[in-house]
């Protein structure tokens, strides 16, 4: 028996995307699935887009989330009627065999709880493309992700309904978390040890816009030290001095602060910084800069 997948997709004003991302799920050779497009009252043709598509499995659902994208998946989440809820961003597109290919997976491996997926990440403005890799899984996955970083996208996740429903999990509304609430839903699931599959396929493409705009850039950065804060001090359990743990992560958010104050053409308070960072954290300096330069050749 085919499960049935909800499809969540979060749109606002990309109806010059939006209809490539559900052609890519009405190719789907697995046909099982409902499509939750929320849309956040767009202005403009995204409605029209999306009546365009003649499918009774497609649903276009309103919302006014206040520049909140949890808010709108969390509203798909919860007029699911899928076994699977999968993500698909309105700018991405899958490949036909994606919903396929994980799905096989699952019937044959009835354990997991999360399915992922590679993706092409494609650059609009240059027209570039690379292959970005999610994953892997490692044991003590919630301290791993925490500690080493992001390791998925929503565009590539599929999450076990019921394992949502019994763990009460949801992405975070918060303002303060716009950016970065995806990582936290993951850091969520492994926090409640969910198990996790990375399928070493390419079934999607995964678009990048390029903004100049500091002040979004800022708010990210800001957002994402302010999960870190969170999860360390609120949320983890497996080190029991949060304030040293907390130290781990200065050097990574020392580089960047220092590559947003070289974006924003401030290259005195960046080498003010860089010199601090050494001063103050030399050892972490130094093997931070060390993994990313290993990292890259």
């Amino acid at each position: 028996m085919n499960l049935l997948v909800s499809i969540v997709i979060p749109n606002f004003n990309y109806a010059h995307f939006l209809g490539n991302a559900i052609q890519s799920v009405l190719d789907q050779s697995y046909t099982n699935w409902e499509m939750l497009i929320i849309d956040n009252h767009s202005t403009d043709n995204s409605d029209e887009v999306v009546k365009g598509f003649n499918d009774a499995r497609i649903k276009l659902l309103k919302i006014h989330n206040n520049g909140v994208i949890a808010a709108s998946r969390n509203k798909g989440i919860l007029k699911a009627k899928g076994d699977w809820i999968a993500f698909l961003d309105s700018d991405d597109i899958w490949y036909p065999k994606k919903l396929e290919t994980l799905m096989n997976f699952s019937s044959k491996n009835k354990e997991y709880d999360v399915l992922s997926n590679n993706e092409l990440m494609v650059n609009r403005k240059s027209k570039s493309s690379k292959v970005l890799v999610h994953g892997p899984f490692e044991n003590n996955f919630y301290e791993v992700l925490l500690l080493k970083g992001n390791r998925l996208s929503p565009s590539a996740t599929l999450i076990r309904h019921s394992f949502l429903k019994e763990k009460k999990i949801l992405f975070n509304e918060s303002v303060d978390y716009i950016a970065v609430e995806d990582y936290d839903l993951w850091l969520n699931l492994a926090f409640y040890k969910a198990k996790f599959m990375f399928i070493d396929k390419v079934l999607g493409e995964f678009m990048v816009h390029f903004s100049n705009n500091s002040g979004q850039l800022l708010r990210q950065r800001k957002n994402f030290e302010t999960l870190l804060h969170d999860h360390v001090f609120k949320i983890q359990k497996f080190h029991s001095n949060p304030q040293k743990l907390w130290l781990k992560f200065t050097p990574m958010l020392n580089v960047i602060e220092i590559k947003q104050l070289i974006a924003d053409g401030h290259n005195g308070d960046a080498c003010k910084k860089i010199i601090l960072s050494f001063f103050y954290c030399p050892i972490g300096m130094i093997k931070y800069v060390l993994l990313k330069l290993i990292k890259r050749f």
